[in-house]
């Protein structure tokens, strides 16, 4: 019998043993696996950082893109004389003779359109005048009591007069 408890002392110390070893293992990789896991949270966020950087600088490239397909959409735009301003939009006007309007520094080469919707003289004309790099431009064309007079222009101030001994309604607009 006391070899009996001697075997079974001796199963228990090294059940015991094999208890304490396998816990101390347990523990230690727990202790690693836990430490692996911080590194790889941080690791994680540290690139969800980054992801959100390049898609911040991604927003910003595609804004910056956008803006400059919009100029170069305008500048095609002004290339094809797309573009147009309308500097005086059906005025009516009393005139004694004379009637001019003087522009603001025109920025690109185009042409005005000046057209006299109404007029109750036949006689109407419509005069365009500038001076660019040593290019004087000074045209008339007669229009009547209404029609269309159209100038070239380069980039510079332009006047257009309308002669006319009445009354009249005219728009003209500028295209680039």
């Amino acid at each position: 019998m006391s070899e009996k408890k001697v075997v079974r002392r001796s199963v228990a110390i090294a059940l015991g043993i094999g208890c304490i070893v396998l816990l101390v293992g347990l523990v230690g990789a727990v202790l690693i696996y836990t430490s692996m896991i911080n590194e790889d949270n941080s690791t994680i966020s540290s690139l969800n950082f980054q992801i959100t950087d390049k898609d911040s600088q991604i927003s910003s490239l595609n804004t910056s893109k956008t803006s400059l397909q919009n100029q170069i959409n305008d500048l095609n735009n002004i290339t094809n004389l797309e573009k147009s301003e309308t500097w005086v939009n059906s005025q009516t006007v009393s005139s004694s003779g004379y009637w001019s309007y003087s522009t603001d520094m025109v920025f690109y080469a185009g042409y005005v359109s000046v057209w006299v919707q109404t007029s109750t003289s036949s006689t109407t004309t419509v005069r365009a005048s500038w001076s660019s790099n040593g290019i004087n431009y000074d045209n008339a064309i007669n229009v009547g009591t209404s029609g269309k007079a159209v100038f070239p222009v380069l980039p510079t101030t332009v006047k257009i007069e309308i002669e006319n001994s009445d009354l009249f309604t005219a728009t003209i607009t500028y295209y680039y």
